[in-house]
């Protein structure tokens, strides 16, 4: 298999990214050899074995052999990695499925150059097959083929429905400000967790430190804001970059556009938040090149988000009644890892 992940890892990033194989109506004679059924599709331990083997490697490389015994908390309860995995793999093949069973509805289809840049990468990716592969999956070069042209149209689909929607983002909404924090703390955490805030006399005084830093750094250029921190001892104090979101949902939306309001360079005053006294230091109130990362990080989340609604109704029409426990041949899913 030493060819799986070079082959397979642009299809199968797909598939976990986004949900993306499909396959034909034809049905296999031998249903021994069917993991399930899905919609007018029986999935073969081939096909599944092409989708787990990628998976399996890629887990096993960053988390070592054991990683499959491990328990993790999921809505269902502990259940293993190894179990949750298996869920994964299913539910992404089938995802495959419903995307190619509207490629023909919307015009999509492969080109010639496609199909035998796909013939070349399946031709490679079976010969990394071991003779043991091939005996225990019954995996043929056709079945490596469908499921990467599977994967490419599937591919398509995913972009052809998210690019039809309108993703607008507003340049505030991406922007990206990086400010200095200087916090004078009015409350304390104990060793148990427990946060306790300041009598009024304490956040009085811790006031009243926060106008002397203020005049300190007005007064005088050479004082810095590690000497404020140092000075006052002070816990919170450091620089953050954060869009509007964020500010409005660590300081509340009227700190927020005070942030938002400074020039870069600009001191503020004396702010006072839930978390005690503030001043500010404006230090890039548009980072360009962060802004721009951030903008394409959010279409990719709204695209996401909006996709997973078109997702959830082709579902229902492809196949409502599917589910993992009742119609899985879990004698040949759990072969899942295969190097044992």
């Amino acid at each position: 298999m030493r060819y799986t992940k070079r082959v397979l890892a642009v299809c199968m990033s797909v598939i976990f990214a986004v949900g993306l194989a499909g396959c034909g109506k034809k049905k296999v004679e031998d249903t021994a050899n069917v993991v399930y059924q899905f919609g007018d599709c029986d999935v073969t331990y081939g096909e599944y074995y092409i989708y787990g083997k990628t998976v399996e490697e890629d887990y096993q490389k960053t988390y070592g052999n054991g990683v499959w015994g491990l328990e993790m908390t999921t809505d269902d309860g502990k259940r293993t990695v190894k179990d949750v995995t298996i869920d994964d793999i299913i539910e992404s093949i089938n995802r495959v499925k419903v995307l190619v069973h509207h490629a023909e509805d919307m015009n999509i289809s492969l080109s010639d150059s496609e199909k035998a840049e796909i013939e070349n990468e399946a031709e490679t990716f079976y010969n990394g097959l071991t003779e043991a592969d091939l005996k225990k999956t019954e995996i043929t070069k056709d079945l490596v083929k469908q499921v990467m042209e599977e994967n490419a149209i599937a591919k398509k689909v995913y972009n052809k429905e998210i690019t039809e929607y309108d993703f607008e983002i507003s340049e505030e909404e991406a922007r990206m400000t990086t400010f200095y924090d200087l916090v004078f703390e009015c409350y304390s955490i104990d060793k148990d967790g427990t946060v306790k805030e300041f009598t009024d006399e304490k956040k009085a005084t811790q006031l009243q430190k926060a106008n002397e830093a203020l005049s300190s750094l007005a007064q005088d250029e050479d004082v810095t804001y590690q000497d404020i921190v140092d000075k006052y001892k002070l816990q919170y104090s450091n620089s953050y970059t954060m869009a509007k979101a964020e500010m409005v949902e660590e300081y509340g939306e009227s700190v927020a556009d005070k942030i938002l309001a400074m020039s870069d360079g600009e001191v503020s005053t004396v702010i006072q938040s839930q978390y005690g006294y503030h001043i500010f230091k404006m230090i890039k109130s548009n980072d360009e090149e962060l802004t721009k990362k951030n903008k394409e990080e959010i279409i990719a989340r709204k695209q996401k988000e909006y996709f997973s609604g078109v997702y959830e109704d082709w579902l229902k029409s492809y196949d409502s009644h599917f589910n993992i426990s009742e119609d899985v041949n879990m004698d040949l899913a759990k072969k899942f890892p295969f190097d044992k």
